[in-house]
């Protein structure tokens, strides 16, 4: 009898052990679907000035969301992250050109459909239900430029990863899902000009006879001429072109000066300050001068071969100013 009593209260014990089942839960997180990519820039010219004061903001835009699934979480809280790429702490990001200082900041922002502006770097954090999904739909990153110190670098930015969006990685760590990039964003320089009046002035040359050509170079005395720079504020760094004429305008004797109609056996030469010859078509580069400057240049008649003989002529010669 205490035998079977005793099988029974087994029987009965292990029935209700078999019934005791524990309640597994996923750990809080999300696991990356796709990675967002958000451009800023896209051929986009930013124009600035070196004189520009610090902290001037300079352009502003936004970079959409392509509608993509990029997360899909686990129920629990997690923390959503903004970070710059370098793991800097502050709101201001200095841009480079070719790996230097360009002059310019960016700032970020994002927003998650009609959500709040959140500044980079910043965090959050969210409850999340099971199987919830987090899309680029309706996202936006705002960007702003602004005048950093130093002068100015121009032309186009290093194009490169400057932030990111993490969040909790289900099972541990974290997760990237949004990169935001400097794609093809450029600073441009102001166009410089010359003195509309300059580009077409009229240089008169004394009368001359035959003794002015009795020197070694057989040449008159060199006469100058300028042209004045009407507006160029960022002249550092920035190379002048200046092209006299066309190869056609050379003389048949001499190419590297003008040839004229009407006296005998006499070109047109053209000199840099320096006196160097500017040959006709032929560019000649300097650096850029500022606002107000002026470039100098110079003209004298050569004999091309005995003798020469007098006349009066009037030469048009086209000039071009390009900046590079």
């Amino acid at each position: 009898m205490n035998n079977e009593r005793l099988r029974r209260w087994l029987a009965c014990g292990l029935v209700m052990s078999a019934g005791i089942a524990t309640k597994s839960m996923a750990a809080p997180g999300c696991t990356q679907v796709n990675l967002a990519t958000y451009q800023i820039g896209q051929t986009t010219y930013v124009d600035v000035r070196s004189s520009d004061p610090e902290g001037k903001l300079l352009r502003d835009g936004e970079a959409k969301g392509e509608g993509k699934l990029l997360l899909r979480c686990n129920e629990g809280r997690v923390t959503f992250r903004g970070r710059w790429q370098n793991a800097q702490t502050t709101d201001l990001l200095p841009l480079t050109i070719g790996g230097e200082p360009a002059g310019v900041g960016l700032k970020l922002f994002l927003r998650e459909g009609d959500g709040e502006r959140r500044p980079f770097p910043h965090d959050f954090a969210r409850t999340m239900t099971k199987g919830e999904e987090v899309r680029s739909d309706m996202d936006s990153v705002g960007y702003e430029l602004y005048r950093t110190t130093g002068r100015v670098h121009f032309g186009k930015l290093d194009s490169k990863a400057v932030a990111q969006s993490s969040v909790d990685k289900a099972g541990g760590g974290l997760v990237v899902f949004r990169s935001m990039q400097v794609y093809d964003l450029i600073l441009r320089r102001e166009a410089c000009a010359i003195v509309a009046d300059d580009l077409n002035q009229r240089i008169e040359l004394p009368p001359y006879n035959l003794s002015n050509f009795a020197t070694a170079d057989r040449a008159t005395p060199w006469e100058a001429f300028r042209l004045r720079v009407d507006h160029c504020v960022d002249p550092v760094g920035l190379i002048a072109r200046v092209t006299f004429g066309t190869r056609a305008d050379a003389d048949a004797l001499h190419a590297d000066w003008f040839s004229l109609v009407g006296p005998k056996n006499v070109a047109m030469e053209l000199g840099t300050k320096d006196f160097n010859t500017i040959a006709p078509g032929v560019p000649v580069e300097m650096n850029a001068l500022g606002t107000g400057d002026a470039y100098q240049f110079h003209v004298r008649l050569r004999e091309t071969r005995p003798t020469v003989v007098g006349g009066e002529f009037s030469r048009l010669v086209r000039v071009q100013v390009d900046y590079l």
